[in-house]
């Protein structure tokens, strides 16, 4: 990465994480960064700008709060709501999703348990990360999927796991999205245990912004520059609602 540009990031988290009013601030700040610097370099590998801003919020945390928790501690605590926010910027800013009334949506209260009420599961808010809605052609609108987001997996997807063949069994579309932040998934020949769990079925589908990531089997990388359905996230998302919005 170009070091004014390193730089620039830098200036940018260290303005953002000043921004104590917003809700979930730090998540945010970490976002808007992310979304910022794709947005402005969108050649660059997404991972590759993560560990960057990573970096920075680590060395720019202590100035911006210094009654704050560890570095370290603090960007591991808010680095799973910032990745779920991006991944909400970046599919409700996709004209192909919005032209077909497809949003990426956070459901609590009321409405989660009349979800789950629906579809006679008993599982809670921090279950599932993510849903997907679509409007019928009566303009109702209706939830026909989910997804679980993760800048890396860790031991976490086998928790996700649970949660994602509870809504396919429901007749619910449910894939994982990451950035594979520390290469977890390996390759077809050589999987990780990550990469047999999504190909086992506990996924429909995984969906990596890292371009190192090895694609095969169900696993597929994004590249952010393609906005249309050669992007296969967005090909699978339409594709999921057409097969469900009756």
């Amino acid at each position: 990465m170009l070091p004014e540009f390193k730089a620039d990031l830098q200036i940018l988290l260290s303005l953002l994480l000043r921004a104590r009013n917003v809700q979930r601030a730090k998540a945010w700040s970490i976002a808007t960064t992310l979304t910022w610097a794709l947005g402005r370099r969108p050649d660059l590998n997404p991972t590759e700008a993560w560990n960057t801003i990573k970096e920075a919020y680590q060395a720019n945390l202590k100035a911006a709060s210094p009654e704050q928790e560890g570095p370290a501690r603090s960007f591991r605590r808010a680095s799973g709501q910032a990745f779920e926010l991006f991944v909400l910027y970046y599919l409700n800013s996709n004209p192909v999703l919005t032209k077909r009334g497809i949003r990426a949506v956070e459901l609590a209260g009321d409405d989660f348990d009349a979800l789950m009420h629906q579809l006679d599961l008993q599982l809670r808010p921090k279950d599932i990360n993510i849903f997907l809605q679509g409007i019928q052609a009566s303009g109702v609108p209706k939830i026909f999927g989910a997804l679980f987001p993760k800048a890396s997996y860790a031991e976490r997807i086998r928790a996700d796991e649970g949660a994602s063949r509870a809504l396919i069994g429901k007749g619910l579309w449910s894939a994982t999205v990451t950035l594979d932040a520390r290469n977890e998934l390996g390759t077809e020949a050589n999987p990780s245990v990550k990469r047999e769990t999504i190909n086992r079925g506990g996924f429909l589908a995984c969906y990596s912004f890292n371009r190192q990531t090895n694609p095969g089997g169900r696993v597929f990388t994004i590249d952010i520059r393609a906005k249309g359905l050669g992007n296969p996230l967005i090909r699978d998302l339409v594709k999921a609602w057409a097969e469900r919005k009756q």
